[in-house]
């Protein structure tokens, strides 16, 4: 019998392997168009969606693929995998034009609805197949395994790499050096990494009674901690009308802390209870647990109102649509938890998949919104700055051009490049920091009220002696980032030279700083009347920053490479 068994598991284990090393090549030629800056590399549209299939279709096969109805489960997995590629190509186009400004924001925000997306998709995949509802009992061992499937062979993917540098770096130890050269190399690492995934998969979604086993023990830690988590709730509560909330704003991620109560909360509970078929706690501490869980829906409902409070404040950004998303969900769960409360009393945990199905539904089909025209987020966040501008609650002066740039995409830059065109006669230093945007103050800070001036004639030591120091010039420091740090107690030491940096005859003038223990510089330069702020930066580490710009020699290195110019389009030789 056991050889029959094993007959059975080769063709899938094959096929599953197979699988594995296709995805791998496809992920190494996708990284090395990236190294090398070709196509697709610098097409986002295209980029975007063949980077979610190379990463979507294989591990939802993987994860989903069954010895029956692997026809249809590959059929179903396709589809869901060409609705992701459709949103890839969206969020593409919200990246372009290409290296105008940072993708890390846009890139973030697609990968993370992604992975709940493809997450939430197999719950469903199933049922989908067979042509049936879904069976919550099913549905809810389903998510178990698959999270628990899908960490477990990332950190046997983490212990193959681990184990391969082990080695390398022992050989090399010795004077063999080809293992760690091998290794290293990208054309290895993808596929073997790859195939380390695939067969860890294979390996733990046939391990039923360990992932049994893990469960068991991570529902028995949640057991123990749910009770802590909703005396802590109730506690909370209750000491409010002493307190009342403005503390709780002051800290300035209040908001963000009632979130993360509430979401463990409901966590715990979703653990313990599972699928609602028995009482997990003696009678009488599941009644009190009951009010607990009948109180969550305040705490949500408090989350919203400080989110409230921002917004009003500030408007809306990329970041507070997110926290709004996301409170609602919570608050819909903690809802449905507490009218099941009411209704159904000590039995209310029974009804648990009345809640959870629905809302399971509903999360799959928003993180799936969020990625498409009709659910941006970074168009409302856009158009709620600009409404601010125009209702006269911030100038344009004041508008955080540099979150706009990093967080709003394609829509913001479009709207700053018209600010720039319609204002670089008339006020150039707008069309400035429209052009260079750079944060206001330290990360995470914006406020609408004007920035405290600072006098840096007053902090800098100038090298090599004092000189005079234009006050346009001491205006356009308000706004660089050492002026950002300045303002948070973050230098340490700071300088301020002339150096003529083009060779015309004409000194720029550098401002430079030790910021926390790292180099940070900023070059200004006069053109057509108005100062302009030029990016310095190095790729070397500088173990003490302030020693070195008071002691360390200042001079003008002509670069080994000069530019190239290939019709409008200026390439820079940079280290690899």
């Amino acid at each position: 019998m056991n050889d029959q068994a094993q007959v059975s598991v080769r063709p899938r284990l094959a096929l599953m392997l197979l699988i594995s090393l296709a995805q791998g090549f496809a992920l190494f030629l996708l990284w090395r168009a990236t190294e090398n800056q070709v196509w697709p590399s610098q097409t986002p549209m295209a980029n975007f969606p063949l980077w979610t299939i190379a990463v979507a279709l294989p591990l939802l096969l993987l994860l989903g693929l069954e010895d029956r109805n692997g026809r249809k489960t590959a059929i179903f997995v396709a589809l869901f995998t060409a609705l992701l590629a459709l949103l890839g190509i969206y969020i593409g186009r919200q990246v372009t034009p290409f290296g105008e400004f940072p993708p890390d924001s846009i890139v973030a925000t697609f990968i993370l609805p992604l992975i709940l997306g493809c997450f939430l998709a197999l719950l469903f995949l199933r049922p989908a197949v067979l042509g049936r509802a879904p069976d919550y009992a099913e549905v809810f061992s389903d998510s178990w395994r698959n999270a628990l499937v899908a960490a477990l062979s990332w950190a046997l993917t983490l212990g193959v790499f681990g184990i391969m540098m082990l080695w390398g770096e022992l050989f090399r130890v010795i004077g063999i050096e080809f293992f760690i050269d091998l290794f290293t190399e990208d054309w290895f690492l993808f596929p073997v990494l790859s195939v380390a995934v695939g067969l860890g998969i294979f390996i733990f979604r046939g391990l039923a009674n360990v992932i049994a086993g893990i469960t068991s023990l991570l529902q028995g830690l949640m057991w123990l901690l749910l009770p802590l988590v909703l005396t802590v709730t109730v506690l909370f509560l209750g000491a409010l009308p002493f307190t009342g909330l403005q503390p709780l704003w002051d800290t300035g991620n209040g908001t963000a802390l009632l979130m993360a109560l509430n979401l463990f909360a409901l966590f715990a509970l979703n653990a313990v209870y599972q699928r609602g078929d028995r009482e997990p706690y003696p009678l009488q501490v599941h009644r009190v647990l009951c009010v607990g869980i009948a109180l969550l829906p305040l705490i949500s409902l408090l989350a919203l109102y400080g989110l409230y409070l921002r917004v009003d404040q500030y408007g809306w950004t990329v970041a507070r649509c997110w926290a709004l998303l996301i409170s609602l969900l919570i608050t819909m769960f903690s809802l449905g938890y507490a009218s099941n409360v009411i209704r159904n009393r000590e039995r209310w945990f029974g009804k648990l998949a009345s809640v959870n199905q629905p809302m399971a539904m509903l999360m799959l089909a928003l993180v799936l919104l969020v990625n498409s025209p009709l659910l941006d987020f970074r168009k409302i966040s856009l158009a709620s700055q600009q409404n601010r501008v125009e209702q006269g609650e911030i100038t344009l002066e004041q508008f955080d051009f540099f979150d706009a740039r990093a967080n709003m995409g394609r829509p913001a830059y479009l709207w700053m490049q018209q600010i720039i065109e319609e204002n670089r006669d008339s006020n150039p230093e707008l069309a400035q920091m429209a052009r260079e945007p750079v944060r206001p103050g330290p990360p995470g800070s914006y406020s609408p009220e004007p920035l405290e001036r600072i006098d840096f004639r007053g902090w800098v030591t100038y090298r090599p002696e004092p000189f005079a120091v234009p006050d346009a010039l001491l205006d356009a420091m308000q706004l660089s980032i050492v002026a950002g740090s300045l303002r948070a107690g973050q230098v340490e030491e700071m300088i301020l030279f002339q150096s003529d940096l083009d060779l015309d005859g004409n000194p720029e003038y550098v401002l430079a700083a030790d910021i926390s223990g790292v180099l940070v510089a900023a070059g200004f330069r006069l053109e057509e009347g108005a100062w302009r702020q030029l990016r310095l930066m190095t790729n070397q580490n500088v173990p003490e920053p302030g020693q070195l710009l008071i002691d360390g020699d200042i001079q003008v290195v002509t670069p080994q490479f000069n530019n190239l110019q290939i019709g409008d389009v200026t390439l820079r030789v940079g280290d690899p």
